[in-house]
């Protein structure tokens, strides 16, 4: 009988880590999805909960199943048991888990980091903070991840930067731009020139968000000469860089960053040429996000987007009714399959009218997120927004920090849980703040 009752536990316990397992999977899609406000994924989380929760209650049992998944189950179920593994504070776990990892399957790193990142328990940090300076460079990687993302001082990462390939350079950069490490710009500016893009573009946020004057120079040098560094611009940059962000939107094949960038930026002078872009198929969906960031023109709209045939799920005589008569599978009652998305307008002409109603409400001398003149707490109000652009709530975090000093320890993948709390603590600092700046002035290192 024992036996019998174990063995029911042990299969209980195995259905909630591929529960869990689904539900990692679906939220990680659900972060992405722009038709989902942020809010809504906290019901897909408070799910994850139910079944971890069930794990940590389930003793010693519950652990022998999370252990074995943990070598032979998908990341899904990786990621649950340990969750599982911090709430218990079992310390010798954390160093068998860095020292089996398969480190070539994304997937799988990504997974391990992600639980950390949220469950992390105090009595870890300091293991982390040992481990990092003793690890090579793959592992490097995920615990410089880890140790930015739960702001863990004390770690001195600049040491670390010399030597390193540059994936870890990169991943150790982000974290030092997060933990916002005393005296680490003599160690971070030489990758102001880093050959490598995605290096030089984390290095020089880095340098942005310790507020050194340097990474700013560098950003505008680097980006005169052609790289693209829009959005870094974008962060940081101040009246004088539009014109140079409005010729590159001239170009025959402007990328979509720029556009994004100029919607950032919030400059008047940017919103004709943004119209003129919702011309451009590529370019028009950005296009109308950018005019959404800079006037707040709730120019939205129900359209059916239709989905693209894929011929390995088709019958065979559809396959070739789509090959040769171009004829897409439709329902029973003759409509296409799709779905209908809630979408801003790309019509150029409803955002004229828009802007010739309300011109008035706008002045040129000024900068405007979301129709209202920049501010911090404008910056607030759209993190807290259901309807504000999801794609950007991780910068307009990091605006706060480079325009106004306001590190508010946020990140867009937080639990929505996690999210609330820090957004409400940050209303009593942003408001003391909000005072010692000039609405629709540009600010850069919290100067004007």
């Amino acid at each position: 009988m024992a036996t019998s009752v174990r063995a029911f536990r042990r299969g209980l316990y195995a259905e909630h880590l591929e529960e869990a397992s689904f539900l990692y999977e679906q939220r990680r899609a659900l972060l992405v999805n722009p038709e989902l406000a942020w809010t809504q994924i906290g019901d897909f989380e408070g799910r994850i909960e139910a079944h971890i929760d069930a794990l940590v209650v389930g003793g010693d049992i519950a652990l022998d199943v999370c252990r074995e998944r943990v070598a032979e189950g998908d990341p899904g179920e990786l990621f649950a048991a340990v969750c599982v593994f911090c709430r218990h504070a079992f310390a010798p776990l954390l160093a068998e888990l860095l020292q089996g990892l398969d480190y070539e399957d994304p997937n799988r790193v990504r997974a391990l980091v992600d639980a950390l990142k949220y469950e992390l328990p105090e009595s870890w940090h300091d293991p982390c903070r040992r481990a990092i300076g003793q690890s090579e460079d793959r592992r490097k990687m995920l615990l410089a991840e880890v140790i930015g993302y739960r702001r863990m001082h004390g770690v001195h990462l600049a040491s670390l930067l010399s030597g390193s390939r540059p994936d870890a350079q990169r991943a150790l950069l982000w974290a030092i731009g997060r933990t916002r490490e005393t005296g680490a710009g003599d160690a971070i500016r030489p990758f102001y020139r880093a050959t490598d893009i995605s290096v030089l573009s984390t290095a020089l946020r880095t340098g942005l968000r310790i507020h050194d004057p340097e990474a700013l120079l560098n950003l505008r040098t680097n980006a005169s000469a052609g790289q693209s560094l829009s959005i870094d611009l974008a962060l940081a940059g101040g009246r004088p860089d539009i014109s140079h962000l409005l010729a590159r939107l001239q170009h025959a094949e402007p990328a979509v960053d720029v556009v994004a960038a100029l919607g950032l930026l919030g400059d008047l002078s940017a919103v004709r040429p943004l119209i003129n872009a919702l011309s451009v198929e590529t370019l028009a969906p950005t296009a109308a996000e950018a005019l959404h960031l800079i006037t707040g023109a709730p120019l939205f709209e129900g359209v059916f987007v239709a989905d693209e045939p894929k011929e390995d799920e088709l019958f065979d005589k559809e396959v070739r009714a789509l090959r040769e008569q171009g004829q897409v599978p439709r329902r029973l009652n003759g409509e296409p399959f799709g779905a209908k998305v809630h979408r801003l307008s790309i019509e150029p002409t409803t955002w004229q009218a828009w802007l010739q109603q309300h011109s008035a409400e706008f002045s040129a001398d000024r900068r405007y997120r979301n129709g209202r003149l920049y501010s911090p707490i404008v910056l607030l109000d759209c993190l807290k927004s259901d309807t504000f652009p999801k794609a950007y709530r991780s910068l307009v975090a990091e605006e706060l920090v480079v325009r106004y000093g306001i590190d508010l320890q946020f990140e867009a993948d937080l639990l929505v849980g996690s999210q609330r709390s820090v957004l409400l603590a940050a209303e009593a600092t942003v408001s003391d703040r909000e005072a010692a700046f000039d609405a629709g002035r540009w600010y850069t290192f919290g100067r004007a």
